[in-house]
């Protein structure tokens, strides 16, 4: 451990040097030293806090939840000290993050890194090569789900191109669109509970069921626990939630908005014994409203600017839910996807997955309080929640929403369209692929049980991550469910398939670089590759302009109905590198493969890393 932490520079002396406006959350402290690298110190305790007006443990990230805000520019060296002053293990993962050159800080136990342990400090090293929008969030177990996450801005370099003549042709407009996204404000949004990661896992393994029921949800860690009547949540259920009651001679979901357990047996798992008895009550059905804290993004009009906007990132820092994300009466420019430029869209309101990041910019014009909607789309669950937008005065105007609580938009509502995402710069997509990998999800035991590809990823690999690490170790001859090996610049498909129905959508996230989504269908793949179904089903591809991201999520399959979605990436960094399902729940569960990239010219790991 020495050769990490004989080099820990204790930084207390001064601020970053880069301007921001940023309201919540905090920044982190950080100084650039002689070398020209940008340091970050994160302190990890575990303590009592009170997010959305009920207390319980989870982590604080130098005392503060969300943790600070990592903001950096492009071309940066960056390191992020990590102590641990926990009672559980831990790393960090660097969410969008390539980790250029860089593996052994991604942040994986097991796959890159070993475990950092109780007492413990580790550096992670890694050069800012991107721009945008990302986060950092724990890789352990769920953790995630106990508030390890912060977010990440990187500004670009002066040259970078920048989309607003997209926007407006105004060139003083243009300045005020690039002085707002300057400074970004980070809106983290995050579905919670009163219970930590650990007792809902051991709760799911008692029951032999998945729990998919949260409390309330977050905006940069603030929120309350709203309930609504039976009559309210009927009003609002889905054509799929109807089905799912009417399949199982039921008229509601619980108090909480939540599926009843036993229908989640009987729909994901029904061959298998639950008991549904073990569950507290205050789980999945009893909800008692609070009254916690509310984020307010707060702005004022620039004398003298021709327009008033701003910035926001939002962030998808999800455990489980799918949600839609809308302003009341104030549409928004996108104009970044997952921390790249794309050609913007004036929407009113964004599907928002587990991972995912949006750059958005808001023109203001009127004064008022504009609540900010976030309403969860996933089957198991009804849940909403708000922030508000204050901008000026007349804070007691009734405003009009674009969607409603369970995420559908009213009449004219605009949805972000990632089927017309158009990246700024777009990357060539090779024609053709040289190797191909088809994955099969299903349920490979009970409702908890999940894999990507047949067989649950082996909990020892993540779970003891002390032990072997595959970084350090490869086994390119390796011949199971669970890894993939690639050659150094191949072209590589992934062939996303459920196996298994009903299957619900499941986001996927590759680490390393990013990948490009160039086909989706309904009902089976019964191709050998992908160039045999294009000459078959031609319209179901895009390989002149795809979209570009490190997360893509997969379309929804019905008991009578596959679906699969192909993912193509450039295997240019070599190294271990995870894919997995970013719901919490499903990653403990097993649904993840290693994918080791470019074994022919595997990476010389720092002595510092391995002694660690």
């Amino acid at each position: 451990m020495r050769g990490l932490t004989s080099g820990l520079v204790w930084l207390t002396a001064a601020l970053a040097t880069i301007p921001s406006t940023l309201a919540t959350p905090l920044k982190a402290r950080s100084i650039k030293d002689c070398d020209g690298v940008r340091k970050f110190e994160l302190t990890l305790t575990w303590e009592t806090y009170n997010a959305d007006g009920v207390e319980r443990e989870q982590v604080l990230v130098n005392k503060q939840f969300p943790g600070p805000t990592l903001e950096i520019n492009q071309g940066d060296k960056v390191e992020v000290i990590v102590h641990n002053k926990m009672n559980q293990n831990t790393t960090i993962h660097f969410h969008g993050i390539e980790m250029l050159n860089t593996v052994w800080s991604d942040g994986v136990p097991g796959v890159t890194q070993k475990h950092i342990p109780i007492g413990g400090s580790f550096i992670y090293k890694w050069d800012a090569t991107q721009y945008g929008s990302y986060w950092y969030h724990s890789h352990q177990l769920g953790q995630l789900e106990d508030g390890l996450f912060g977010a990440i801005v990187i500004h670009p370099k002066k040259d970078q191109l920048k989309p607003w003549s997209h926007i407006s042709a105004d060139e003083e407009v243009q300045d005020v669109l690039e002085l707002a996204a300057s400074h970004p404000r980070p809106l983290i949004l995050s579905d919670w509970r009163h219970k930590s990661a650990q007792y809902m896992t051991d709760l799911s393994h008692q029951a032999n069921m998945e729990l998919p029921c949260f409390d309330s949800i977050l905006f940069n860690g603030k929120g309350s626990v709203n309930c609504k009547t039976k009559e309210e949540l009927a009003a609002l259920y889905s054509p799929n939630q109807k089905n799912i009651l009417a399949l199982n001679n039921a008229t509601s979901f619980t108090a909480k908005g939540c599926l009843p357990p036993q229908f989640v047996s009987r729909t994901i798992s029904p061959t298998f014994v639950t008991k549904p008895e073990v569950i507290p009550a205050d789980v999945l059905d009893v909800c008692t409203p609070t009254t916690g804290s509310q984020e307010v993004i707060k702005v004022n009009k620039r004398e003298g600017a021709v327009e008033t906007w701003i910035a926001i990132d939002i962030i998808g820092a999800f455990n489980l839910i799918q949600s839609v994300f809308s302003i009341d009466e104030v549409p928004v420019w996108i104009y970044a996807v997952d921390g790249e430029y794309i050609i913007p869209q004036l929407v009113h309101a964004i599907t928002i997955n587990n991972g995912d990041r949006f750059s958005v910019l808001v023109k203001l014009t009127e004064g008022g309080e504009f609540p900010i909607r976030v309403a969860s789309i996933q089957n198991t669950q009804i849940l909403s929640a708000t922030a508000t937008l204050k901008y000026g005065s007349d804070a007691g105007r009734t405003t009009i929403p674009y969607i409603k609580d369970n995420g559908v938009g009213n009449n004219g509502t605009i949805f972000y369209s990632e089927k017309i995402q158009a990246q700024l710069e777009p990357k060539a997509v090779s024609p053709t692929a040289d190797a191909t990998h088809k994955l099969f999800f299903r349920v490979t035991g009970p409702s908890y049980e999940w894999a990507l590809n047949s067989t649950i990823f082996p909990a020892a690999t993540m779970d003891h991550g002390s032990e072997g690490v595959v970084l350090f170790e490869p086994d390119f001859d390796a011949q199971d469910n669970h890894t993939i090996t690639t050659l150094k610049d191949q072209w590589v498909d992934l062939i996303l398939i459920t196996a298994t129905t009903p299957m619900p959508p499941h986001p996927i996230h590759k680490h390393g670089n990013k990948m490009w989504k160039i086909g989706s269908g309904v009902g089976p793949f019964p191709w050998a590759n992908v160039a045999e179904a294009i000459a078959a089903v031609p319209q179901n591809f895009n390989l002149a302009a795809p979209p570009h991201r490190d997360g893509f999520m997969t379309a929804l399959a019905t008991p009578t109905n596959a679906t699969w979605t192909v993912l193509r990436y450039q295997a240019t960094q070599p190294g271990p590198w995870l894919l997995h399902c970013h719901v919490q729940s499903h990653l403990v569960g097993g649904m993840s493969v290693i994918i080791q990239d470019g074994k022919d010219a595997w990476p010389t790991v720092p002595q510092a890393y391995l002694e660690y």
